[in-house]
This record gives C-alpha cells, sequence and structure tokens, in this order.
C-alpha cells in the first residue's frame, strides 16, 4: 500500500478506490471525514461505498456531505462525555455570570441569559407559575441545570447521526449507540457515587442512608419490575372476572421511520430520518386518535402499553387491552385504520402495521403474554437470552439507556386508578375503618385487583373516585428560590384525612470520617 494511502484516515482508505481519474473525489472525501470522530469511519465508509456502487457517485457524495453537516451541528464531547460536560456546563455557568454582572434588573438579565442559550441550543426555562423570572435566572446560572440541558440538546442528536451512520442495529450495536450507552452508564456510576456519599436528615434528627432509601423505592428495578407485575395482574384478574376479552397488540411505524432491515442490517432506502424520539411521538398520536374514537363510541378499556425498540433504535408498543366481548371487533378496527394512516399502501403494512391476538385464557393469562416485555425492557431478570440471542441482563441495560437517551416513557397504564395513590397509602400503618382501610389494606397486600374495585373499577372518572390525594401548598423555598408549591401530604376519602408525609427532610453529605470508612469498606 503506498505511503500516502497508509497516512490516510481509515475513512479515506476504505473508500480509495472510489475516485474519479482526477482524484477530488479522493480529496474532498478526505476534508469530510477529517470532521468525523474514527468510531464513526468503518459504518459511514461501508455505507458510502453501497451507495456508490448501487446508486453512484452523486448519492453516495450526498450522503457523506448531508451527514457530516448534521454533526457539525452537534457537540460530540457534550454529548457522550460527562466530564467534559460537568466542565463545560461550569465555565458557561462562570461567562453568564460575569455577563450580567452589571444587569441590575432581573428581566433584562433573563434577556441576556437567554440570547446566551440560543448559542447552545437550549432554550430558557419560561416563566410561568410556579417559576419566576428570579428563579429562571438561577436556573440559567446552575452548572447542574445548565449541564442537562446541553445533554439534552446535544445527547438525541448524536444518537440521530449515529442511527443515520450505520452505528445502531443488531449488527453493530444494539438499540443505541456504544457511545451513548458507555455516558449512559458513566452516568449511573456517577448518580450512585453521589447516593453513597449522602444522607438524609428530618426535623427531629432522625438520619439515613440516601443509596438505602433509593434501594427501598421503585426507582430500584426490581421493586418497578414487581409493581408493573402486580398491577399487571390485578387488571388479569379482573378481566377474567368480568368476562372481558384480553387483547395483546403490537403497533409498529412505518418502514420511513426504520433505519435499517432487521435481517441484514442494510439500510432501508425509504428512511427518512426520523428519530427514535419523533417516532415515539408518532406511535402516540395513533394511540392518542384511537383512544378518542373508543370514548366517542363508549368503548371502555383498560391495561397497559409498553415502548421497547427494535434493533434500529426504533420504537414499538406492546398493548394489553382489555374490553368488554361486544367491543373486540370495534377496538381492532379502529386502531388498524390509525394505524395505517400513514403510509397504508406500503408492502407488509396490513400484516406488521397493527398485530392484534386475542388472549386464549385455557392456554395462559395477559400477565404470561406481557411478564417477558416487563422483564427485558426493567432487568432482564428471570430471562437467559433476548430475541438477538444475547444475555437478557446486558440487554435490558442498553433499553434503560434507549430510553433514558432519547426520553420515553417505557410503561404507561390507562383505565384504573392512579399509581401514585396506591403508593401513598402503602406508606401507611393503619386508617379507620371504612373506604380508607380497605384501600390500605388492599394497597399494603399488593392486591391491585380489590384496590381497584375499591376505587370505583376500571372505569370510573378519577374526579369521582372515593379516595384522592390530598395536596398542601408549601410556602417554604426550593433551590432556585421559589416556593415549592402544591405537594402532596396524604390521602383522604372526603370526609377524614390521613398525612402519609410527616417529616421534612435535607439532603447533605456525609461525615468525612464516614465517608471514609465506606471507602475502606467499598474501594
Amino acid at each position: 500500500m503506498p505511503d500516502y494511502k497508509l497516512s490516510a484516515t481509515l475513512g479515506e482508505q476504505l473508500t480509495w478506490d472510489n475516485s474519479d481519474p482526477s482524484g477530488d473525489d479522493r480529496k474532498w472525501r478526505a476534508t469530510q471525514f477529517s470532521t468525523l470522530p474514527s468510531l464513526f469511519h468503518f459504518a459511514v465508509a461501508k455505507q458510502y461505498n453501497h451507495l456508490f456502487a448501487t446508486k453512484g457517485r452523486y448519492e453516495a457524495n450526498t450522503f457523506l456531505r448531508t451527514l457530516v453537516k448534521q454533526f457539525s451541528q452537534i457537540n460530540f464531547k457534550l454529548a457522550t462525555d460527562n466530564d467534559f460536560l460537568r466542565k463545560f456546563a461550569a465555565n458557561r455557568a462562570k461567562e453568564f455570570t460575569r455577563a450580567i454582572r452589571s444587569t441590575p434588573d432581573p428581566k433584562d438579565q433573563y434577556d441576556t441569559l437567554s440570547r446566551l442559550l440560543i448559542n447552545f441550543d437550549v432554550t430558557a426555562p419560561e416563566v410561568k407559575p410556579p417559576v419566576t423570572v428570579n428563579g429562571a435566572v438561577k436556573r440559567m446560572l446552575d452548572e447542574s441545570w445548565l449541564a442537562r440541558r446541553l445533554r439534552q440538546a446535544n445527547l438525541p442528536q448524536f444518537e440521530a447521526v449515529a442511527i443515520k451512520a450505520g452505528l445502531v442495529h443488531k449488527f453493530a450495536s444494539l438499540y443505541i449507540s456504544e457511545e451513548s450507552l458507555k455516558a449512559f452508564k458513566q452516568r449511573q456510576s456517577n448518580n450512585r457515587q453521589v447516593m453513597e456519599r449522602m444522607q438524609l436528615e428530618n426535623e427531629i434528627g432522625q438520619v439515613y442512608e440516601l443509596a438505602d432509601l433509593v434501594a427501598l423505592s421503585v426507582a430500584n428495578p426490581k421493586n418497578r419490575r414487581h409493581e408493573l407485575m402486580a398491577r399487571l395482574y390485578g387488571f388479569d384478574q379482573i378481566a377474567q372476572r368480568m368476562g372481558h376479552v384480553g387483547l395483546f397488540i403490537t403497533l409498529t411505524c412505518p418502514s420511513r421511520m426504520h433505519a435499517r432491515y432487521a435481517k441484514s442490517g442494510d439500510p432501508v432506502p425509504s428512511y427518512d430520518g426520523t428519530t427514535p424520539r419523533q417516532a415515539q411521538h408518532y406511535l402516540c398520536n395513533v394511540w392518542a386518535r384511537a383512544r378518542a374514537l373508543f370514548k366517542h363510541a363508549s368503548i371502555h378499556v383498560y391495561g397497559f402499553r409498553m415502548a421497547e425498540p427494535q434493533h434500529d433504535g426504533t420504537p414499538h408498543w406492546h398493548i394489553l387491552l382489555y374490553t368488554a366481548p361486544h367491543n373486540e371487533y370495534e377496538v381492532g378496527d379502529i386502531l388498524t385504520r390509525m394505524a395505517l394512516e400513514d403510509s397504508p399502501d406500503e408492502k407488509g403494512a396490513r400484516k406488521r402495521r397493527c398485530d392484534i391476538k386475542r388472549i386464549d385464557w385455557s392456554k395462559g393469562s395477559g400477565v404470561a403474554y406481557a411478564a417477558k416485555y416487563i422483564a427485558k425492557n426493567i432487568d432482564g431478570e428471570h430471562i437467559e437470552q433476548d430475541l438477538h440471542g444475547n444475555q437478557a441482563k446486558d440487554t435490558a441495560s442498553r433499553v434503560v439507556a434507549w430510553a433514558s437517551t432519547h426520553r420515553i416513557r417505557q410503561f404507561q397504564q390507562f383505565g384504573g386508578p392512579p399509581v401514585t395513590c396506591w403508593r401513598e397509602l402503602r406508606r401507611i400503618g393503619s386508617a379507620p375503618e371504612g373506604i380508607l382501610n380497605s384501600a390500605r389494606t388492599a394497597a399494603d397486600q399488593g392486591d391491585w385487583s380489590t384496590f381497584t374495585n375499591v376505587l370505583g373499577g376500571t372505569d370510573i372518572c378519577r374526579k369521582d373516585q372515593p379516595v384522592k390525594l390530598v395536596r398542601e401548598h408549601k410556602s417554604d423555598l426550593g433551590r432556585y428560590g421559589e416556593p415549592k408549591g402544591n405537594q402532596i401530604a396524604g390521602v383522604s376519602d372526603g370526609y377524614t384525612c390521613i398525612q402519609t408525609r410527616m417529616h421534612t427532610w435535607t439532603a447533605k453529605l456525609k461525615s468525612k470520617s464516614l465517608r471514609v470508612l465506606d471507602e475502606v469498606r467499598h474501594p
């Protein structure tokens, strides 16, 4: 290999033979590949060569030019390097503080900071209750707030470029790029380290380890999975008792939203650059239109919907839906029509866009259908391998990283009582005889079926439910100098109110001696 070729980047070497006699293509490609991180080169060169061979020089060069332009609009290190992000945010906070030092009026400060943030594709916080002008200014000067917003501005855009470049599919990196996965795991590690160094203390001097309290909450994947399974099982019990049918529905996106073919990993020609978050928004709209038609037709449905990624990061939904038997056909018809409004005539649309299976109670419950989807999208527990032959626990971490990166809600209940009320009732040890105690007992025993019935069933409006949350206005100031506003204080049946939040907690760092002891125990 000639020396001049050896000195070229990997992308240049892999595309070397695709050039005109003058060599102008090589020179131009050198300028393009020099702006891309080396981790992009192999995948981009592979796709460039494919386009050059199948569609010609113009299509291949257009692909490379468009990709490089898209990449130039994001800050790669802000998206994937947590240490760099923190330092960058700290420096911007200092810079912004200097910029408003001679501006005494908060409104003028807000306007100045808003203009500065535009340069980083960050939108200033909207000033409306409970956010004040002063609070908004404090946010824009807070390095933690800036770091979150800078990550949100750059990480999904980076991932969109990675998907387009061919870094995200089952033959490369499943669901999410390796760089984004690595950054997510680093953030998780940082968060754990912070929690292990923090304690919570209340007004009477009781002190608890923050990490221990988090482990007891639904932030713990095991607890989250158990709670979801309890609620799912409860709905299933209600459906069987009421003689309702269970439908397991899969909704997928049109092919224009898919970047890669599942069998080969090759690019989908009709892919239009839709990001996973945009595809999720599309599915939400399909579901919202279907729900509106259900309501118009007086069709009551209840159950859960679950969002998970396909191999290239495009979301699809699994919906476990229960309804009365006479509604079954119309529910299926409405969902199918909504799913086929976009690109109805493309190949395979009628087969794949909306797949509906009726649950055969004689063979198993709805829980059996959905359990594996809940487990593989939370912690992979009780599953050995995923559909692609990978270890389920490793895959689960990728799914959680995918959902965090694109800010996609994985699980959503529809119909039935609010889970927040259930959680609040589980915080109390006793209640007066009556509906409050019946609801508390059901919640404490993890009996979602009974809890739902006590609160009026699956179809009662929330405003008509007999047990409701009680909120109190807290005038003490939060981090940004604003009143904390309405906060959950307890539960009530309209006659009796039971307080569930007894104490005011303050986070504090452990003493130095305790931190040293922890480091000795857990080096």
